[in-house]
């Protein structure tokens, strides 16, 4: 089972900490520019890391979202569950700072 671990700031998600997703049975899939990584939206949780912190999990424990507080991770709760799933543009730039220029969307 591979494992790998892909990381990308949030912009515009109100007090989000951050994005984490932990790969385990997915594949990303890769269209033109963009990498999308498919999930179960029935599988999906919100779980308190500890101080404040809540991660949006997948069914195998993969930690999908990470939240600055449980409001916030309820909201991306709802718009997780909405879709199926989360892609990023700009995984493959080399500036420095990578992470400043990569987005993240949701997608059906």
């Amino acid at each position: 089972m591979k494992k790998a671990l892909l990381f990308v700031l949030v912009f515009g998600f109100g007090s989000a900490t951050g994005s984490v997703i932990a790969q385990r049975d997915s594949s990303p899939q890769v269209e033109g520019r963009s990498v999308c990584v498919p999930y179960d939206p029935a599988t999906l949780s919100i779980n308190e890391r500890g101080s404040g912190v809540w991660d949006l999990e997948r069914g195998d424990g993969a930690i999908f979202k990470v939240f600055a507080n449980k409001e916030d991770a309820e909201a991306g709760l709802v718009v997780a569950r909405d879709h199926s799933q989360l892609c990023y543009i700009g995984k493959s730039n080399t500036r420095p700072n990578r992470e400043r220029y990569i987005m993240e969307y949701w997608k059906k």
